[in-house]
């Protein structure tokens, strides 16, 4: 009896590369769409007929295809409305934090101070610290001293690995005092 372990030179994991490689030819297919395309079948033992492409210039059709995600604004009346019910309309990222904007020099990149109070057990006081961020803002949305809603992100630059999601308040204080 034929089994893909058999078939691999340490005996195993031939199925599992076997079927991530004809799972990506499907998503491949499904991607850009098999109507017009000459397809053929290919099978694999134990597997179902699956569609896979003939022309070597799938790769770069894919890829032009892809648009880079920004993220969605919000109308300021929705958001007002949304405000005034009760809820709000962006959804919650994972470690986001919330600080104000101490340096706003450099092109796309701003720095936020995040305040945070820790609790010590021994003595049973709370006590403050902060960190600085330096966080990415794409279309310079943020100025010094708007308090702004940040989150994780891919690392962008030796020390930039947040971006802006929004700007919860606009500074009303004079900059130069």
């Amino acid at each position: 009896m034929w089994t893909p372990a058999s078939r691999t030179p340490r005996g195993g994991g031939g199925e599992k590369r076997l079927c991530l490689a004809l799972a990506g030819a499907v998503a491949l297919v499904l991607a850009l769409g098999s109507e017009s395309l000459e397809t053929s079948f290919v099978s694999a033992p134990g597997l179902w007929p699956l569609v896979a492409q003939r022309t070597a210039d799938s790769a770069t059709a894919l890829a032009s295809s892809y648009t880079k995600w920004v993220e969605p604004t919000i109308p300021e009346e929705l958001v007002k409305e949304a405000a005034e019910e009760g809820f709000r309309l962006r959804p919650t990222y994972s470690h986001m934090k919330i600080g104000y904007v101490i340096s706003d020099k450099n092109e796309k990149t701003r720095i936020a101070l995040i305040e945070y109070f820790l609790f010590n057990a021994k003595y049973g006081g709370w006590y403050k610290r902060t960190k600085k961020k330096h966080f990415h803002d794409e279309y310079e949305l943020s100025k010094l001293g708007d308090v702004v809603l940040i989150a994780p992100y891919r690392k962008r630059s030796n020390m930039k690995w947040f971006r802006l999601i929004e700007v919860l308040r606009k500074n009303q204080a004079p900059e130069h005092v």
